[in-house]
């Protein structure tokens, strides 16, 4: 009897939660992440969506594209499989 099987991590995160820190991507299994903000326009989203751009780049993310809005970015990370015993993909706090 085959176990069934778990379903991909997310792909889509809130750039305030890569911001605070409740994201995180260290050890994330998949190639390609959408990170944006939810709601509003204008500069604030942009910034916001921006600077978390820059914190992933900081840890070996690149930007692909940003959406046409500019409250979304697609980042793509070389992909690293998980070693037995690695933690969670994604680890979030508080949600």
């Amino acid at each position: 009897m085959s176990m069934p099987a778990l379903p991909p991590p997310p792909r889509w995160f809130n750039a305030t939660d890569i911001l605070s820190g409740q994201v995180r991507l260290h050890g994330y299994p998949l190639t390609f992440v959408c990170v944006g903000t939810l709601g509003g326009l204008g500069p604030r989203a942009l910034e916001t969506t921006m600077a978390a751009a820059e914190l992933l780049e900081a840890q070996g993310w690149r930007v692909v594209s940003f959406g046409e809005d500019g409250r979304q970015v697609f980042l793509r990370r070389e992909h690293r499989p998980l070693s037995p015993g690695a933690p969670p993909p994604v680890q979030q706090s508080g949600h």
